[in-house]
């Protein structure tokens, strides 16, 4: 990331044109980016007014299922669908195919950063990438870890900031090492979908 923030100008540019790279038909306004690729607004705003300007954003007008706030407590969630103004890549841009090499086919995040971050939600006996980290859409998770211990809320909160860097959301589990090792015993699909197929492995502390 730091790289090719250096390249391209800045982190936030990055954060947010792999966002829409990896959303190529997905339109978002500016509360989405802000949100998926945590970047300050202002700071927002600036770089899409530069992505618009070159013609790798256009403008796009879509519909957005939004929460209706309510003060009852237990009452069933119900939504309204409104009209926003927002933005979607132009896939007419001459540029995308270099920048889609650039961009997602490089390292999508550091792996010892990646490492680091996890960490925090306990130890982990086991981190194994898989899916998008190995270029497979075909695969079910992404981020498999075992550990022990582990903070499902702190676990939660690292794996956003990591998905806010690559542009797009992560499937991940966790397990214990008992559940890990049953799971292989019963030849759970899941698992076995990660390990019987090309993967990455980070931290590798228990056998399988």
């Amino acid at each position: 990331m730091e790289s090719l923030g250096k390249i391209f100008g800045s982190n936030n540019r990055v954060k947010i044109m792999r966002l829409f790279l990896f959303n190529e038909s997905t339109a978002f306004d500016i509360d989405d980016i802000t949100q998926r690729s945590r970047v300050k607004k202002d700071q927002a705003r600036k770089e899409i007014t530069m992505l618009l300007k070159i013609g790798f954003l256009k403008k796009k007008q879509f519909s957005k299922k939004l929460l209706v706030p309510t003060k009852k407590k237990d009452t069933k969630p119900t939504y309204k669908t409104v009209k926003k103004q927002g933005w979607v890549l132009n896939k007419k841009f001459r540029l995308i195919q270099p920048l889609q090499t650039l961009l997602l086919d490089s390292e999508l995040v550091h792996e010892k950063e990646m490492v680091k971050r996890l960490r925090k939600a306990g130890t982990i006996s086991l981190l194994v990438l898989s899916g998008i980290f190995t270029k497979d859409d075909n695969r079910k998770l992404d981020i498999l870890i075992v550990g022990k211990k582990l903070k499902r809320d702190i676990l939660a909160k690292e794996i956003s900031i990591i998905e806010s860097e690559i542009g797009r959301e992560l499937r991940y589990t966790f397990f214990t090492e008992s559940e890990f090792k049953y799971r292989l015993s019963m030849y759970d699909k899941l698992v076995r979908d990660v390990i019987e197929n090309e993967h990455i492995r980070l931290i590798h502390n228990i056998e399988y």
